[in-house]
């Protein structure tokens, strides 16, 4: 019998083992190109806010590749484990381990072969199904689905890498043992090792103390202030909790159960196979909760995100739609505007312009370096907060064009505001602080807006250099309906800029782009449109990101309950010699599968819910924003009755396998 033949054979023998292993392989292969298919498409990649776009694609890249690192690691190590005697029986015969290397890399290689051909072809398939049916829903038509040659080079070099990693582990395993060793690999490591209910109660001591911390940074005002520290001290201290909580949990419930001898006895089978599935499983639990974890918050705070935008949009633009004259720019007169804006069925109801004056004070100390100070005069700041301050002649207000929840309100001009050009000298107290955002964010909008007498700024703009601007603001009856508008104002102030001198500043340098933005009128339902569309982009991309990850954590669960089978199988067949009935026996693999299924996503449900939690503290609470529970709910209840069905479909199943 040559090699290749002898390859076939085993090939053929052991059919079921293979066809294990591929498919964990081709999943492989499908996710990442799955994956692939949303982070190089040429649309998502075209998107304006494309860095947020990456942003939100590179975290959630890592999670899976770590995830597929230990998917092919495991399922490869199952498959090897599985044949060691045979293995043995074959070295027993004669063949060296050098031959049993070459057959591992023979076998090996098809199976990579055939997995990248079943999971790329799969992977077009499913991107495209899925693609179709939340363009359906977003009704998002602007992103087309498209193959591109970097989504299957990174798709099957980054699963090749992976593959050859776990294949060489394996390989140097093998060929360092002994033949002994192998034979009887399978009996060894079955009892619970390093059991330590003190260190389980440490490992629940951590999660517990690095939540409160995620709770404090953004709740005390002291500690947000470095709450990227807090953030990665919390999240490391919550991780590693888990590991040593889940590796040692159990053993820390067993020693409470004994304290309640009749619970401890009537479930002592249970106890003891879940503290040993426990120990064994570790890694599996960890990665299942943190994948669960991060598909419930991350979908859950696109859903804020969404649900929040149009509120941001109306605090960001307290005007429908505002732009900016200057000196030689954007110079259209009343008539003229109102002619291009004004229409019958979407009249102007409101109509105001304030004045400004950027004044540069040079740094005594430093070269090339000022201070920017913009002026206003009180009348226009009447006009628009709709009061009626009265300043003299050496008095000021410094306004803060912010809302008051997103500023401390600290005024760096509460001791007045002094300062010298040449032989003149410009002194003025502040009279009080405003804290009110009422006007458009624009380039000449900033955080501090010195409000002063209506003398003293003629006097100012006469006596300094700086630059003037006009900001010309205007209500609609209905805002939702003037984009169009918008697109004609900005047609029409193009037209009137191209026959006027360029744009200057007496400090300020602008190139092309920046002068296109600076004099483009800023719309508040083009910014609103604008964010429907990144955030419709965003759900989608989320979305299809958390279905790889929900299949991931349900098939690395699926693959350690049934990976040994036929160790429990033997198990339940010696239970049932000593006395055990069959109900008892299906009830005991019943409550095993629910703890096994439902264990890790409750607690990846429970740890998204901090998160949550503690990150709306940095908005008002959960109690001032609602919505952070409703959506938290909703993903969360969708995630475990998802899990629910998969848990009924995997319990027949493995009753069907163990034949009771």
């Amino acid at each position: 019998m040559t090699f290749n033949q002898l390859v076939w054979k085993m090939a053929k023998g052991n059919r079921g083992k293979y066809l294990f292993y591929y498919l964990c392989n081709s999943f492989a292969v499908l996710f990442f190109f799955m994956y692939s298919t949303i982070y190089f498409n040429q649309a998502i990649e075209e998107v304006k806010v494309m860095e947020g776009i990456r942003d939100i694609l590179t975290i959630p890249g890592v999670g899976l590749v770590l995830f597929t690192v230990f998917f092919i690691t495991y399922a490869h190590r199952i498959f090897t484990r599985r044949r060691k005697k045979e293995f043995g029986l074959l070295m027993t015969l004669g063949m060296s381990k050098w031959d049993i290397a070459r057959l591992l890399l023979l076998e090996n290689a098809l199976i990579a072969v055939a997995s990248i051909v079943t999971g790329i072809v799969s992977g077009m398939v499913f991107s495209r199904l899925i693609f179709l049916l939340f363009i359906n829903i977003t009704g998002l038509g602007e992103i087309p689905f498209n193959l591109s040659m970097n989504m299957f080079i990174y798709s099957i070099g980054a699963y090749l890498g992976i593959f050859l990693i776990a294949v060489l582990i394996t390989l140097y395993l093998t060929l360092t043992k002994t033949l002994s060793q192998i034979m009887k690999s399978n009996r060894v490591a079955d009892t619970i090792k390093h059991r330590s209910p003190v260190f389980g109660l440490m490992g629940v001591i951590m999660v517990s103390g690095s939540a409160v911390l995620l709770y404090c940074t953004f709740s005390i005002p002291s500690m947000s202030v470095d709450a990227g520290g807090y953030l990665l001290m919390s999240t490391l201290g919550i991780l590693m909790g888990l590991y040593v909580g889940l590796s040692q949990g159990m053993s820390f419930f067993m020693k409470l159960a004994r304290k309640r001898k009749p619970y401890y006895y009537n479930e002592l089978l249970t106890l003891s196979s879940l503290e040993y599935k426990f120990k064994q499983l570790t890694a599996i639990m960890l990665l299942v909760t943190i994948m669960s974890m991060v598909t419930i918050f991350y979908s859950t705070t696109i859903l804020i995100i969404n649900s929040m935008g149009e509120q941001q949009v109306m605090d960001d633009h307290p005007y429908d739609m505002a732009y900016v004259e200057t000196e030689t720019k954007n110079k259209l007169s009343k008539e003229a505007l109102y002619e291009i804006v004004n229409k019958p069925e979407n009249p102007v109801k409101k109509y105001d312009t304030v004045e400004m004056f950027i004044y540069y004070q040079d740094d005594p100390y430093l070269d090339d370096a000022y201070y920017e100070h913009t002026f206003m005069p009180v009348s226009d700041f009447n006009t628009i907060m709709g009061t009626n301050e009265v300043l003299n002649k050496d008095q000021f207000i410094d306004w803060i064009n912010m809302d008051p929840k997103a500023t401390s309100g600290d005024s760096i001009y509460d001791n007045g505001l002094e300062f010298k050009d040449g032989d003149a000298q410009f002194k003025y107290s502040l009279k009080k602080t405003i804290i009110d955002k009422q006007l458009n964010f624009h380039r000449y909008t900033p955080y501090s807006i010195l409000v002063v007498n209506d003398t003293v700024f003629q006097q100012l703009s006469k006596d300094l250099i700086g630059d003037e601007v006009k900001m010309h603001l205007l209500n609609f009856a209905d805002w939702k309906l003037t984009e169009a508008i918008s697109e004609d104002l900005e047609n029409r102030l193009e037209e009137v800029n191209k026959s006027t001198p360029p744009l200057e500043s007496v400090r300020e340098v602008y190139d092309v782009e920046e002068t296109k933005q600076i004099l483009k009128p800023v719309s508040k339902v083009v910014d609103y449109n604008h964010l429907r569309s990144s955030s419709k982009i965003m759900f989608f991309v989320t979305t299809f990101i958390s279905i790889l990850f929900f299949f991931g954590s349900f098939i690395l669960l699926y693959l350690n309950i049934f990976s040994n089978t036929e160790e429990e199988k033997i198990k339940y067949k010696k239970l049932f010699k000593i006395g055990i009935t069959k109900r008892e026996i299906r009830k005991l693999v019943s409550k095993e599968m629910s703890v096994l299924f439902f264990f890790a996503p409750l607690l990846g449900c429970s740890l998204a819910f901090v998160y949550v939690f503690s990150f709306a503290q940095d908005v008002g609470g959960i109690m001032e924003n609602p919505q952070f529970l409703v959506h938290f709910a909703s993903i969360s209840g969708v995630y475990l009755l998802i899990q629910t069905v998969y848990y009924f479909y995997s319990r027949k199943k493995m009753l069907r396998e163990l034949e009771i």
